[in-house]
Order: structure tokens, then sequence, then C-alpha cells
């Protein structure tokens, strides 16, 4: 299927209309094309894949004496965890 879509730049609710139009279109047929926003979409299984590394690299870091058991629950293990899933690491 071949579309053309033209877009006139002064009527914003047609380019609502438009980019609502090939939103839908993308998630129909699975298409990787670039968010606005950053989100990232996982499937159940890889979720708890990348649930379960995380988990696995803040206990070898306690076990490794790299990190203390109470700071499990600091946001810097976390954030740097999410940063590497953003980043292109897939579990």
């Amino acid at each position: 299927m071949k579309m053309t879509l033209v877009v006139d730049t002064e009527d914003i609710k047609g380019m609502e209309a438009s980019h609502k139009m090939i939103s839908t279109l993308c998630r129909q047929y699975n298409a990787r094309a670039e968010s606005l926003h950053s989100e990232q979409r996982f499937q159940k299984i890889a979720f708890m894949k990348a649930l379960r590394a995380y988990m696995k690299q803040q206990m070898e870091a306690v076990e490794s004496d790299d990190l203390e058991f109470k700071d499990m629950r600091n946001l810097r293990g976390a954030k740097q965890f999410a940063d590497a899933i953003w980043n292109g690491w897939r579990p």
C-alpha cells in the first residue's frame, strides 16, 4: 500500500489529523518510526528479563562490596540501568 499525504502547514487541525493518521498506520504496520516522545516499548518477556538483569547486577555489586545493601534503594543504580536500556541495550 502506498499513500501520499499532503499537509497544509497553515491548517493546524489538518496537521493534527495527518499526524494521527500516520501514527495509526505506524502502529498497525509495526513500523519503527521515530517518536517525538521519549518512550520505550517492551514486550512482557523482555521487560521481565531486564528486571532480572537489573536485580542480578545489583546483587553482584553487593556481593563484591561495590555497593552496600542499603544503597540498593538509591536512584543512581536504577538510572544507570535505565540509561543503558535507552542507549540500545537489550536483555
